[in-house]
């Protein structure tokens, strides 16, 4: 009996084993590593990471699946003992992210094509690639991390049209020979040290959506001699613009804050400074060492900004006349008043074609003031409507934008700018039947949809009478008989309204029977052709043209019969070679109303 109880407890025993051997078997999500020739991988959730990769060739190209599984990300290829004789890397399509550190120190590295799916690139993740020239991210990318480009000392150019809204800390830190940076559209914060000691960027455009400049974010960018600040930047960090000894001037737009410690110290070619009426708060020497600085001109009310000059400033400070009682507690000596703007002006044309251009016309008053020819202009679209600091503005795609002209004093003025689609090309009106009419046109690039107009003479009043999203379109309804002239428009839907192109060209076509078709035109003897065709809805009857080849088309028959649809052709030249067409009629008040004619056919005899 107790043998039997044993055998009995073992046997429960030795099945619970297997059971969870089982479990362990089915359930486990396999994270362990498994390998694909020269790359080491971990699958989870149905999906792989890369995590390793022992290949030897120059130009590597990184694999949409492994053991039969999608590849989503890469984690770990840092530690390939070839690394640094890889010269080329191209990533599937599929993939979603490149991990922290994943081509860190691949200093032989020209080339990295990305794919338009990928969304994160990780910290340090290119760090030191020191031989990569240039970087463009598809538009997917939404995160990148810390320091993903730092000290790639090649680059030249980097393209960040993208999603991102944030440039992360030493994103370029120390990219010695970049030049050239194309910003996200919608960026709103440029992180600290994001572009420290990138000694040959000369130029940024900085898009208005701005909001913050962390610390030492351009320091020692010695070659950056102009620069936008953003129409909404509210804060510029410690250091951030330390050292940029080739800045010759800033303006700072109602919305800023705060400047920070030692924010301009340095700038040894900083001539003047602008500094709006919302500006509360200027960190300690944060002009220090601008020893070429002649202009500080303020837009509002004194604050305490003794602490700002470190120890002396050379230039002289401006102040708003109408403020004078309370700049009388600054204890310095250079200041003096001026007398501010009061109101700004915009004009021009607002309404553009894509691609067409204008220049707008700034006024400011009073134009005696000293400084009523200083002002900036932004635009809350620069993807739409851009504008350069002379006025000029450039459709870049249809909608609409903002354009706000901004004084030292604050005031501004804000217009609105429209820019249309390119009128459709290719519009083509075709007989569909006695009352409907096919028309067609090209696509216009950016359109949302298009507007279709009708008239019932050739210069009669034009009225809508459709708006579709497809390049097609079938009036229907149509007075048997009679002849309809159409344009078409296109437009996009900005802020609420549509914006509308030009109209195309215009064109006609009658409310007829439609183009025979099936028509075939065949040797029948010498010198003579039969011709045929499929019945036109609707016809009254038909019209045959020949032309000899090359030659000019002449009526060869009329046919009042319309259930007759063919043709015999006698007496032509033997040998030689016609073109046919045929085109049907229908009769209206004792009129013929002609339909389109039928594809030219061959024929030789």
């Amino acid at each position: 009996m107790v043998r039997t109880r044993i055998n009995k407890a073992y046997a429960f025993l030795l099945t619970l084993v297997m059971l969870l051997s089982l479990s362990v078997f089915f359930c486990y999500d396999r994270a362990y590593a498994d390998f694909d020739g020269e790359w080491e991988y971990s699958i989870s959730s149905g999906t792989a990471t890369i995590i390793g990769y022992s290949g030897t060739s120059a130009e590597v190209s990184v694999p949409a699946k492994l053991g039969g599984v999608p590849v989503v990300s890469i984690m770990g290829m840092a530690q390939n003992n070839f690394r640094q004789r890889i010269t080329s890397i191209s990533i599937a399509s599929g993939i979603k992210e490149i991990g922290a550190n994943a081509f860190s120190g691949y200093t032989a590295l020209t080339k990295i094509s990305l794919p338009d799916t990928l969304q994160t690139i990780g910290a340090n993740a290119f760090f030191g690639c020191s031989s990569l020239a240039a970087i463009t991210l598809p538009n997917s990318v939404n995160i990148l991390g810390e320091g993903a480009f730092a000290s790639c000392t090649s680059m030249l150019s980097a393209n960040l049209s993208g999603q991102t809204k944030e440039l992360p800390a030493k994103l370029f830190e120390g990219c010695a020979k970049l030049s050239t940076v194309t910003m996200p559209l919608y960026l709103t914060t440029i992180g600290d040290s994001a572009f420290s000691n990138c000694s040959m960027l000369k130029s940024l455009s900085v898009p208005d959506s701005v909001t913050d400049i962390g610390a030492s974010a351009f320091s020692g960018c010695t070659s950056l001699a102009a620069i936008n600040m953003p129409y909404s930047l509210s804060v510029i960090g410690n250091f951030a613009f330390q050292n940029c000894s080739s800045l010759t001037s800033v303006f700072l737009c109602n919305g800023t804050r705060s400047i920070g410690e030692e924010a301009f110290s340095g700038c040894t070619s900083l001539k003047e400074i602008y500094i709006a009426p919302t500006v509360n708060k200027i960190g300690s020497s944060a002009l220090a060492n601008c020893t070429k600085i002649e202009k500080i001109v303020f837009g509002g009310e004194y604050f305490n900004i003794n602490s700002a000059f470190g120890v002396s400033v050379s230039g002289t400070i401006y102040y708003p006349s109408k403020y004078a009682s309370s700049w009388e507690s600054y204890s310095g000596s250079r200041k003096s008043s001026y007398n501010a703007p009061s109101s700004v002006s915009v004009s021009g044309k607002t309404k553009l074609t894509e691609g067409g251009s204008t220049n707008l016309k700034i006024t400011v008053s009073p134009a005696s003031g000293e400084f009523s020819d200083v002002y900036r202009l932004y635009s809350s679209n620069s993807a739409v409507i851009s504008v350069n600091e002379s006025g000029k503005i450039t459709a870049k795609a249809p909608g609409s934008a903002e354009i706000t002209a901004v004084t030292v004093s604050g005031v501004l003025k804000t217009v609105s700018v429209m820019a249309s689609p390119a009128a459709p090309e290719g519009l083509k009106a075709t007989t569909k039947s006695t009352s409907s009419i096919d028309l067609t046109w090209k696509t216009a690039k950016g359109a949302t949809g298009y507007n279709i107009y009708r008239a019932s003479s050739k210069n009669g009043k034009l009225k809508k009478i459709a708006s579709v999203l497809d390049t097609s379109y079938t009036d229907k309804g149509l007075k048997k008989g009679t002849t309809y002239y159409y344009v078409v428009a296109a437009y996009v839907t900005a802020n609420g309204s549509e914006v509308v192109s030009e109209y195309s060209s215009k064109v006609s076509a009658a409310a007829a029977s439609p183009a025979p078709s099936s028509v075939t035109a065949k040797k029948s003897k010498s010198g003579t052709a039969v011709i045929k065709w499929a019945k036109s809805t609707g016809a009254s009857g038909y019209e045959v043209w020949i032309a000899p080849k090359g030659g000019k088309f002449t009526k060869a028959a009329t046919i009042t019969d319309s259930s007759k649809l063919s043709y015999t052709k006698t007496g032509l030249s033997k040998g030689k070679t016609y073109n046919v067409k045929v085109r049907s009629y229908i009769t209206v008040n004792n009129k013929k109303v002609y339909g389109p004619y039928s594809k030219t056919v061959t024929v030789k005899v």
